[in-house]
């Protein structure tokens, strides 16, 4: 990493700027910040703005890597094109005309998306190493459960790269504030400020929202679980969090299935959940669902619940982060 970033500081390797405003939302770690949710808030708040904006990301796992997956305009693509997390992005951003662009040259996809598409701001979903595009502002999202400090870089430990990363950014996020204590948020403050001295610090907090029935698309109200019995299923980066997430509904988890970050769930694999749970309610996260294979409804006959959570920011941390990210943008007009 040390080595890519000292080409690109040299010019031996070039940065090329999109012709509309570039914000990137990343990661120092391997996943499990909260990002994609972050990402999903702003988009929409944007376009409530007035904005058009678009969500470049790379497809991480999707079968055809190479050119570009525009999801755009109600068209569809499969889990093959586009991967888990494009699919569900645009899940989330159809309904109010947020376009998604896949492909591991965000360069490709910010023009066709600028040029193609009419956006006038981009939203790149995890490219805070990707630095081949120029950004008008870098946020980094920190998850408060598993601070850095404690941490060492790949492979012996999950970050991507040192602490010392977080200096290119304009913000830094602190997410899952929910799961810890005041102390350690304040703690972790602190390490960011070192490393960050001139980041904007933003606090947030995810908090359940609705549960949703995928066969029918109906939301099933939170309270229908509390004080029973259900399962969860899930393969993503930080499933402590969402089991955590339903366990303080005083949901109580007689099974828990993890599988690996991305995994492609097979009909064999839901077949043996279906069998084992026991009739109970099978619970997972929308990024899970996305990667069900035709044919799940058959199989899970007894049914499934997509656990949707939002994004809340504690003080005037939303007011300060779309400040960031709508000025950025309105830096070129």
């Amino acid at each position: 990493m040390a080595g890519r970033k000292g080409l690109y500081a040299l010019g031996l390797l070039r940065r090329r700027r999109l012709p509309v405003p570039v914000v990137c939302f990343g990661n120092i770690s391997a996943g499990g910040t909260g990002k994609t949710s972050t990402v999903v808030t702003a988009a929409l708040e944007l376009a409530r703005l007035g904005r058009r904006p678009a969500v470049l990301l790379r497809g991480y796992k999707r079968g055809n890597a190479g050119g570009v997956t525009v999801l755009a305009g109600g068209g569809t693509a499969s889990l093959d094109e586009a991967g888990d997390e494009a699919l569900m992005l645009y899940r989330m951003l159809e309904p109010a005309g947020v376009p998604v662009l896949v492909s591991a040259d965000r360069f490709a996809s910010g023009t066709i998306a600028a040029s193609g598409l009419g956006a006038d701001i981009l939203l790149m979903d995890d490219g805070f190493q990707h630095f081949a595009v120029e950004r008008d502002a870098d946020i980094v999202l920190v998850n408060a459960t598993a601070p850095f400090s404690k941490d060492s870089p790949l492979p012996g430990g999950n970050l991507r790269e040192p602490v010392s990363a977080l200096g290119r950014a304009q913000a830094v996020i602190i997410t899952h504030c929910e799961q810890v204590q005041q102390d350690d948020i304040d703690a972790l403050h602190a390490e960011i400020r070192r490393a960050a001295p001139r980041a904007e610090i933003i606090e947030s907090m995810h908090t359940p929202e609705t549960f949703i029935n995928p066969a029918t698309a109906e939301q099933v109200d939170l309270n229908a679980l509390k004080g029973r019995q259900a399962v969860a299923l899930s393969g993503i980066g930080d499933p402590a969090s969402f089991e955590n997430a339903l366990k303080k509904m005083r949901i109580d988890l007689k099974q828990i299935w993890r599988y690996p970050d991305h995994h492609a769930f097979t009909l064999k694999e839901l077949a043996a959940a279906e069998q084992s749970r026991g009739g109970l309610p099978l619970i997972t996260t929308y990024k899970d669902f996305a990667r069900f294979p035709p044919g799940w409804q058959e199989t899970l006959a007894g049914g499934v619940l997509i656990f949707s959570v939002k994004i809340v920011f504690l003080c005037n941390g939303w007011k300060a982060l779309m400040r960031l990210v709508d000025g950025a943008g309105r830096k070129k007009d």
